[in-house]
This record gives structure tokens, C-alpha cells and sequence, in this order.
């Protein structure tokens, strides 16, 4: 286990939004378990990077609905994920420009930023109460010019984010619904890699209208989809959430490897 030394100016939270989203209070040391160990660009980055960033980072809160920042900002940070979900649009979306992915506790957002000069891509809302850790981009910038290495890491990361995104297109593509609803409730739900820290987090905060416009169904066809998969226990549904209950089960599905596929 590394020892995370961090000042304590630097260990306070800073929260935004009416009253702040008073979220439960995580140690400082869980905090950075999320993100060391998440299977992603950071958490397999030199432990010596990690503490670099972290070190630098302040503590935000964003209350669910609030955006965290925006296509059209000038600038923003780089923020990894301590808790919640946050909500991921594109700034190429047309029309009614739908969300596109959910990304959760242990993935990075904002880290495009790094790249002076270039405009943000997306846009991200805290679908959830969200917690942050937020690396000033000035910081950033200063450790990059000292290490100048670690500007492959970035790169890492910026590979990752288009293999999130052509991931989503591949599922798009899917022809049978079955599968394609597989793919994309693995990917929302973090159960695809980069996986979420916390896997037993199973429940995906999501509407019914949403989830259809993802899977590209009609709303008809969706409810017929979640009743098959309930059935044969591989889901459950909530109120504006589907939980996660077989995620071995829908892998098989998503890669066509299931002999009784339910459509």
C-alpha cells in the first residue's frame, strides 16, 4: 500500500452548488484506493505520477442535475471520479444531443484539458451527488512541463476515452436488440473496461426513455427486452435505475455466446 502524504490545505473539500451536495464523508485513504486501483490510464499509471496528481488535487462536491463543466468552457480541470456518476455529452451531438455514456467512481473526466489550446469535447453532469478530486489545470501544465514523460500517460488517457467512444459505436451497430441492450447496459454500468471501483454497485440511475434511446428501441421494444432479461434474472428494475444482477450472464449475451438468445 502507498502512503499518500497530502497536505492538509489540500485534504479540504470544496463544494459547489446551493449548500453543496453533503455527501457521506469518505477517508482521505479510500479516496485514493478509488483511483490508484481503478483498471483504467491512472490507476495503472507509476505510482510516483499518482501522488503527483493527487497531491495537487482539490476536493469538489457537485449536487445531482449540476454541471460539472461544459463543451463551451474555455478551460477546466482534470477530475477523477471519487464517488457517484456523472453524465457524458458529446459537443458534435446534433438535435437533442442525447447522453451518451455514464461514467462512475474511478474514471477520469476533463483530462483533454491537459492539451493547451484545444476545445473541451464534451460535456459533463453529475447524474448523481458527485464527489471529485480536481487537479488545478495550471498544476497539471506545471507537472507536465517538469515531466515531460508523463505526457505519454495523458495520451494513454485520451486513447482510452476513444475506445469508449468506438466501443459505443460498435454496440450501436449491433443488429440484434438483445445483444445490443447487453452491451450497452455493460458499458453504462461500468461492468465493461475500464470497470468502476466499486462493482457492486450494480444499479444504474437511468430512465426508461433513456436506456431506449442508447439501445436505439422504441420504448415498446425496451419493455419487452427488461421483461425478458428480468425473467431469466440477469436484471432488475427500480424507479429511474436498472440494477446489474448477472453481469457473467449479459457478457454472454453481448459476445453471442448465449444458446437460448431471448429475442
Amino acid at each position: 500500500m502507498i502512503l499518500w502524504i497530502v497536505p492538509q490545505k489540500i485534504a479540504r473539500i470544496r463544494a459547489i452548488g446551493a449548500a453543496g451536495a453533503h455527501m457521506k464523508p469518505i477517508p482521505l485513504t479510500e479516496r485514493y484506493a478509488i483511483l490508484t486501483e481503478n483498471e483504467g490510464w491512472f490507476g495503472r499509471a507509476a505510482p510516483e505520477f499518482q501522488q503527483a496528481v493527487l497531491s495537487r488535487c482539490g476536493w469538489r462536491e457537485v449536487r445531482a442535475g449540476q454541471p460539472i463543466y461544459s463543451a463551451s468552457d474555455v478551460q477546466t480541470d482534470p477530475c477523477g471520479i471519487v464517488d457517484g456518476s456523472v453524465e457524458i455529452y458529446s459537443r458534435y451531438g446534433a438535435g437533442d444531443n442525447p447522453m451518451l455514456h455514464l461514467s462512475h467512481e474511478g474514471s477520469w473526466i476533463g483530462y483533454g484539458a491537459a492539451v493547451r489550446g484545444q476545445p473541451l469535447r464534451v460535456t459533463t453532469v453529475a447524474r448523481t451527488n458527485v464527489l471529485l478530486a480536481c487537479v488545478p489545470w495550471h498544476a497539471m501544465q506545471e507537472l507536465l512541463r517538469e515531466r515531460p514523460e508523463w505526457w505519454q500517460l495523458i495520451a494513454r488517457a485520451c486513447l482510452e476515452y476513444g475506445d469508449i467512444a468506438i466501443t459505443g459505436y460498435a454496440d450501436s451497430l449491433i443488429p440484434d436488440s438483445d445483444r445490443r441492450f447487453a452491451c450497452t447496459l455493460l458499458r453504462i454500468s461500468g461492468q465493461q473496461f475500464p470497470r468502476r471501483s466499486r462493482p457492486e454497485r450494480q444499479s444504474v440511475p437511468i430512465t426508461q426513455d433513456e436506456l431506449a434511446t442508447l439501445v436505439n428501441v422504441s420504448r415498446t421494444t425496451l419493455l419487452q427486452i427488461l421483461r425478458r432479461f428480468e425473467d431469466r434474472g440477469l436484471v432488475a428494475q427500480a424507479y429511474r435505475a436498472l440494477s446489474v444482477v448477472d453481469a457473467a450472464g449479459l457478457a454472454d449475451i453481448a459476445a453471442g455466446r448465449d444458446s437460448q438468445l431471448l429475442g
